[in-house]
C-alpha cells in the first residue's frame, strides 16, 4: 500500500489561502488603479492653470520686446546723433539690447533710407522689403520667410519732438531655436514641452521640451486657444511627464490594510468553519464499528470498496496458508528485523521452539546465522544445508528477499528435504571415486570461452599485452598441474610484493593501476606459501587488474589464523576464472563467497610459522616528500604514508620540489613517482645528487614499470604500492642521512633561475655550484609568490623571455627582488638589468656574471 503523503485539511488551507490572496491581490490593484486615476484627472485639470501660466509667459515676453521697441523709438525721436549714426546712439545702450526681448530690428526712414540692424543676418538672409509690407502698427505678426525663418514682427511709428512722422521702426522676434523663449515657457509651468500653433496657416511657429525627458511614455497633453497680441489664430500646446504619484502607496495603503485585515479574518472564519463542520466530523469515523456504516453518503462508497478488499485479502490469505501447507517443503516467513510471521506446519515440525522465540535467531542454528544476516542485507542466490539430527534429515534452504507491505525487506526461507539425495550422491562417490588427475583436468568450454574473449578485444590493444596476459594464464594453470608440494615461510606481504612485480611484468603499467589495501601487520604475518597460494593470489591480481570497474580493489587481512581477501572483479562472464579460483580454493582448503558489487570473498585457513617477523619501527616525527610527477593512484600513496605515522610534504612535479621544500628542515625520505616521465625522475635524482655531493640519500622510486637505467643507491619500489612494501622501504631509506633543503653552503644570497633547457641547467647547475651560490629552478614565473615569499631579495636569472606585466607585478609585490637577463627581447621593461652572454654558455662567462652580482650584493650590504 503506498503512503498516504497528502493532508487534505492542508491542501483545502492552502487553496483556500491562496483564493484569498488572488482576492486580496486584485482588490488592492484595483484600489490602486482608482486612486491613480483620481490623480491623473487632478493633474489634467492642473494643466489647464498651467496652459494659463505659459500663455501669460509668452505675453509677457511680447510686452517686453515692445518696451524696447518704445525705447529705442525715443531714443530715434529725441536722440542728438548725426544721420546715418543712429546704430552708434542706439547700440551705446548695449544693456538693453543684447538683455532685451527683441533678437533684431530695422528703420524705415520717409526719405527713403533705411538702416539694419547687424544682428538681422544672423536670423535671415531675405530682403528685408518683401516682409516689411506684412507689417502692422502696434501689432505683432507671424511671418515665416522663403528660408524658413520663423519670426514675429513688431511695427512702430517714428514721431519727431514736432510730432511728424519720421519713418518706422521694425521689431523681430526669431522662433527658430528661440531657446530664451523656449525656457521661459517650459519653466514657467514647469512643463516637459510646448508648441505654438498657427492654426490659419497650417504650420508651427515654436515648438520645444525639457532635455533628457523622454515623452514616449504615458504623457499629459493640453491644448488651447493663444490669446496674444499676435494678430493669428494661434493655439498653445503644453505636454507633462505623467509619473506615478509618490504618495499613491501612502494614500492607498490604509485601504489596502483594511481589506487585508478582513480578507484574514474571513479566511480564519472559513478555516474554523471547514475545521468544524467537515474535518472533525471525519476524524471521528475511525472509532466508529466497522460494521456500522458512515453517516455520511459521499463515503458510503469508499466503505463498501474497503469491506471488498478485505474479504479478497483475507480469502488470498486463506488460499496461500493451504498452499504453504499442501506443498512438501518448510516455509518461513519473518520481516525486516527477522521476526516470524508465518510457518508452516513441517517448519514447525523441525523447529518445536519457533512459537516461543522472537526471531529466526532464537531457534536457527548459529552456522546459518551469517547467510540469513546476507538475505535480510538483499544478497541474491543465498542457499545452505541444514542438518536436523534429532529427525535424522537434510534440509537444503533457499533464502529469498522481497519488499513486504512497510516497504521494508522482509525474508523467505523454503527448505528442501534433500536427505534422500544426499545419501545417493554419498554413495556414489563413494563407489567412483574421482582420481587426482581428473580433478584437475581444465574444463575445455572455460579455455574456449577465454580464447574467444580475447579474440573480440580492439585492435589497439597492445600485442606485448595480450601476450603477458596469455603467459600469466599458463603459469597459473602450471601451477595447478604440478605436484610439487614445496612449502616457503614468508611474510605474506613479500609474497603480495612478488605476485604483483611479476603481473606488471607481464602486463605493463595497467598492473599499476589497482589498489591493495594490506597493512603491516598483516603483511607481517609468516605463513605456509606454496604454488598453489602464488597461482591463487596471481589470479587475483590478474582479475583485479583487468576489470573495467571504476574501484579497482583487493583488500587482504586476517581473522586469526584465517585469511580474508576481499577482490573487486567483473569476470562473472569469463568461467575460467571462476574454475581456477575453484580449483585453488580446493587445494588450499578455502571457501569463495560472492558479495554484493561484483565482490569476491575468499576465506582460507593459513599455516603460520611459530617464529615472529620482527618489524622495524619507523623513527617518530619523521617527514617525507612525495614528489608524485605522473604516477597513479598518488592519493593512495600518501593515505598509505599518514597512516605509517610519518609527515607526508606532497608535491606535483620536480620543479615544484625544487621550489616550494625550502620551507621543510630536512626530509628522512624523498619518494620519487614515476609512470611514464622516467627522464624526469632520473633527473631530479641526478640534480639532489650533485647538490648534496653524495651518492648515499633516502631517495626511493615508484615506479609504473622498472625502468631499464636505475640510478645506483636508489630504493625501488615496483608493482602495487601497499602499508607494507612502504614501511620497508622507509626503513631502508630512513637508515641513510636525510635531506636538509634548506642547506646553502653559507651563502646569504637566493638565487632563482628560470626557464632554459636541461643542458643549459646543467651548465649553470655545475658552474654556480663552483661559486658556492645556492640556487632555485623555475619553468616560468607564474608560482613565483611561493618561492619569494621565502627569499624577498633574491636575484632572479632569466634564461628566457617573460612576460612584462608579470615582472612589473613581481617587482611591486617584491621592491627587493633584482632582475637579471643574458638574452634581449623587444621592449625589455627597465626593471631588468642586461647581462650579454652568447649561446652555448660556457663557463667563464657564468663565473664572470656570478662574481659580477656577488660583488653588487656585497657593494649593496656595506652601503647599508
Amino acid at each position: 500500500m503506498a503512503e498516504v503523503n497528502i493532508s487534505l485539511r492542508h491542501r483545502l488551507r492552502k487553496r483556500v489561502l491562496a483564493l484569498v490572496c488572488v482576492a486580496f491581490t486584485i482588490v488592492a490593484l484595483m484600489i490602486l488603479y482608482f486612486i491613480e486615476v483620481l490623480n491623473q484627472s487632478a493633474e489634467e485639470q492642473g494643466l489647464v492653470l498651467k496652459h494659463r501660466v505659459v500663455e501669460q509667459a509668452f505675453n509677457s515676453y511680447l510686452a517686453r520686446a515692445e518696451d524696447e521697441m518704445k525705447f529705442i523709438g525715443q531714443d530715434l525721436s529725441l536722440g542728438d546723433y548725426a544721420p546715418g549714426h543712429e546704430l552708434d546712439l542706439l547700440f551705446s545702450h548695449h544693456e538693453v539690447l543684447l538683455f532685451g526681448g527683441l533678437d533684431f530690428f530695422y528703420i524705415e526712414w520717409t526719405n527713403g533710407q533705411h538702416s539694419m540692424d547687424p544682428r538681422a543676418r544672423l536670423f535671415t538672409s531675405v530682403s528685408f522689403q518683401s516682409v516689411l509690407r506684412e507689417g502692422l502698427i502696434n501689432r505683432w505678426a507671424s511671418i515665416v520667410t522663403s528660408d524658413h525663418s520663423i519670426l514675429l514682427m513688431y511695427k512702430k511709428k517714428l514721431l519727431s519732438t514736432e510730432q511728424e512722422n519720421i519713418g518706422f521702426l521694425y521689431g523681430f522676434i526669431s522662433l527658430n531655436d528661440n531657446l530664451t523663449l523656449a525656457t521661459e515657457l517650459l519653466e514657467s509651468a514647469q512643463v516637459s514641452a510646448v508648441r505654438v500653433y498657427d492654426k490659419a496657416d497650417d504650420r508651427v511657429l515654436l515648438e520645444e521640451h525639457r532635455n533628457g525627458v523622454d515623452l514616449s511614455g504615458s504623457v499629459l497633453r493640453s491644448s488651447l486657444p493663444l490669446v496674444s497680441p499676435v494678430q493669428a489664430d494661434l493655439q498653445l500646446d503644453i505636454s507633462q511627464k505623467h509619473t506615478v504619484s509618490s504618495t499613491l502607496l501612502s494614500t492607498a495603503l490604509p485601504l489596502i490594510v483594511g481589506v487585508g485585515a478582513v480578507s484574514l479574518c474571513f479566511y480564519l472564519l472559513l478555516s474554523h468553519l471547514v475545521k468544524t463542520l467537515i474535518f472533525r466530523p471525519l476524524g471521528a469515523i475511525a472509532y466508529r464499528p466497522e460494521e456500522e456504516l458512515l453517516p455520511f453518503s459521499e463515503l458510503q462508497p469508499i466503505q463498501l470498496q474497503s469491506n471488498q478488499y478485505k474479504a479478497f485479502i483475507k480469502a488470498k490469505e486463506l488460499r496461500f496458508t493451504l498452499l504453504a501447507e499442501s506443498i512438501h517443503s518448510a516455509i518461513i516467513f519473518c520481516n525486516e528485523v527477522a521476526e516470524v510471521e508465518l510457518i508452516n506446519e513441517e517448519a514447525k515440525c523441525l523447529f518445536p521452539d519457533a512459537g516461543k522465540a522472537r526471531t529466526l535467531f532464537d531457534f536457527m542454528p548459529i552456522s546459518c546465522h551469517q547467510s540469513i544476516q546476507e538475505a535480510l542485507k538483499g544478497g541474491l542466490g543465498v542457499s545452505f544445508d541444514l542438518t536436523i539430527s534429532h529427525l535424522g534429515r537434510i534440509y537444503q534452504w533457499q533464502a529469498h528477499s522481497f519488499q513486504n507491505e512497510s516497504a521494508y525487506r522482509g525474508l523467505l526461507l523454503v527448505g528442501r528435504n534433500v536427505t534422500q539425495e544426499t545419501s545417493l550422491t554419498w554413495q556414489l562417490e563413494q563407489l567412483q571415486p574421482l582420481s587426482s588427475a581428473a580433478q584437475k583436468k581444465v574444463d575445455t568450454d572455460a579455455i574456449l570461452n577465454e580464447l574467444t574473449y580475447l579474440s573480440t578485444l580492439p585492435n589497439h590493444i597492445d600485442a606485448s599485452h595480450l601476450k603477458g596476459w596469455l603467459t600469466l594464464l599458463m603459469s597459473v594453470l602450471d601451477d595447478i598441474r604440478s605436484d610439487e608440494s614445496e612449502v616457503a615461510y614468508l611474510p605474506i606481504g613479500e609474497v603480495f610484493c612478488q605476485e604483483s612485480a611479476r603481473v606488471m611484468m607481464a602486463m605493463g603499467v595497467e598492473a599499476n593501476r589497482a589498489l591493495l589495501d594490506c597493512s603491516v601487520e598483516s603483511g607481517a604475518k609468516i605463513v605456509a606459501v606454496d604454488a598453489n597460494f602464488r597461482g591463487l593470489i596471481r589470479v587475483l591480481f590478474m582479475m583485479v587488474m583487468s576489470n573495467d570497474m571504476a574501484e579497482r580493489r583487493l583488500t587482504v587481512r586476517f581473522e586469526g589464523a584465517e585469511l580474508e581477501m576481499v577482490a573487486m572483479n567483473d569476470m562473472t562472464f569469463r568461467p575460467l576464472f571462476s574454475w581456477m579460483l575453484k580449483t585453488l580454493l580446493a587445494h588450499l582448503g578455502g571457501q569463495q563467497k560472492t558479495l554484493q558489487n561484483n565482490a569476491l570473498q575468499l576465506n582460507v585457513m593459513m599455516d603460520e610459522c611459530e617464529a615472529k617477523h620482527e618489524l622495524t619501527p619507523l623513527a617518530p616525527n619523521q617527514v617525507v616528500a612525495w614528489v608524485s610527477n605522473d604516477y597513479p593512484n598518488a592519493v593512495a600513496v600518501k593515505e598509505a604514508l599518514l597512516r605509517l605515522g610519518v609527515q607526508v610534504e606532497e608535491y606535483v612535479s620536480t620543479d615544484s620540489f625544487f621550489t616550494q621544500s625550502s620551507a621543510v628542515v630536512k626530509f628522512d625520505a624523498v619518494l620519487i613517482g614515476c609512470d611514464k616521465d622516467v627522464e624526469a625522475q632520473s633527473e631530479m635524482t641526478r640534480v639532489l645528487k650533485l647538490k648534496y655531493s653524495r651518492d648515499q640519500l633516502p631517495i626511493v622510486w615508484l615506479n609504473s614499470t622498472l625502468p631499464v637505467d636505475v640510478a645506483p643507491q636508489v630504493f625501488t619500489l615496483v608493482g602495487c604500492s601497499f602499508d607494507y612494501n612502504l614501511h620497508q622501504v622507509l626503513v631502508k631509506a630512513n637508515a641513510l642521512e636525510g635531506i636538509a633543503p634548506t642547506y646553502s653552503n653559507g651563502q646569504d644570497e637566493s638565487w632563482v633561475i628560470v626557464g632554459g633547457s636541461r643542458v643549459s641547467k646543467a651548465i649553470w647547475y655545475s658552474e654556480l655550484e663552483k661559486h658556492d651560490v645556492a640556487t632555485q629552478w623555475l619553468t616560468d614565473l607564474s608560482n613565483y609568490f611561493v618561492v619569494l615569499s621565502y627569499h624577498t631579495d633574491a636575484t632572479i636569472v632569466l634564461l628566457e623571455p617573460q612576460p612584462n606585466a608579470q615582472l612589473w607585478s613581481i617587482q611591486a609585490a617584491f621592491p627587493n627582488v633584482r632582475f637579471f637577463s643574458v638574452q634581449r627581447w623587444p621592449e625589455m621593461p627597465d626593471n631588468v638589468a642586461f647581462f650579454e652572454m652568447r649561446l652555448p654558455y660556457s663557463g667563464d662567462q657564468i663565473g664572470l656574471f656570478t662574481q659580477k652580482l656577488m660583488q653588487q650584493h656585497t657593494n649593496t650590504r656595506s652601503n647599508e
